[in-house]
């Protein structure tokens, strides 16, 4: 930055790339809590009382396998992206993760279930350093504590909404929209199995 140049302080001194990544990020990880607060229940659920009626075992399969893949992938990820591009990289991520949402709400099958939870978990876990790293890219020394703060304080908050927004919809059927930018997929789901 040179010295004849005004920065702006506060809000208004960060980046539209910074809004827009904080946006994403709260849509992408309100998807990822809303998806996961309810998915194991969903998946052992019988298919009379409409779930998917896979066994204990074979949930815990799925998810022994994707949440470590979720907090690995960011290592393999973040480098793919410095040397690729952030954009492009972000891009593939997006494309990714929406294609696992998608066919995780529409199959029915253990095998195609897995699949797509993989899928899901593949963009997410290439989704998260673009973000971090993009941060880190749009704030400097005068901005990056109030950024990072902007950021860390919208995950806790979208974290809280993401997993209780199960039991504050309820009606003849749940209906959980997992949000993912502009995308929107819908798992119906039986409310009793969820009350508190």
């Amino acid at each position: 930055m040179t010295e004849n140049k005004k920065t702006k302080k506060g809000y208004k001194g960060f980046s539209r790339n910074f809004w827009t990544v904080i946006i994403m990020e709260f849509f992408e990880r309100g998807s990822y809590y809303g998806v996961m607060s309810v998915l194991s229940v969903y998946l052992v659920m019988n298919i009379n009382e409409g779930g998917l009626g896979f066994t204990k075992e074979s949930v815990g399969v799925i998810k022994s396998t994707i949440t470590p893949l979720l907090y690995l992938l960011p290592i393999l990820s973040g480098a793919i992206a410095d040397r690729f591009g952030y954009r492009k990289v972000l891009m593939f991520a997006f494309s990714v993760m929406s294609l696992g949402y998608f066919l995780t709400s529409t199959v029915t099958d253990y095998t195609l279930v897995f699949l797509s939870l993989l899928l899901m978990v593949t963009g997410a876990g290439f989704f998260k350093p673009l973000i971090s790293g993009t941060i880190a890219r749009e704030t400097d020394e005068s901005n990056s504590t109030l950024g990072f703060g902007i950021f860390t304080g919208l995950l806790i908050w979208e974290h809280l909404f993401s997993i209780d927004i199960s039991t504050i919809l309820k009606g003849n059927f749940m209906v959980i929209y997992f949000h993912n930018g502009c995308n929107r997929y819908r798992l119906a789901v039986d409310p009793e199995h969820f009350r508190v």
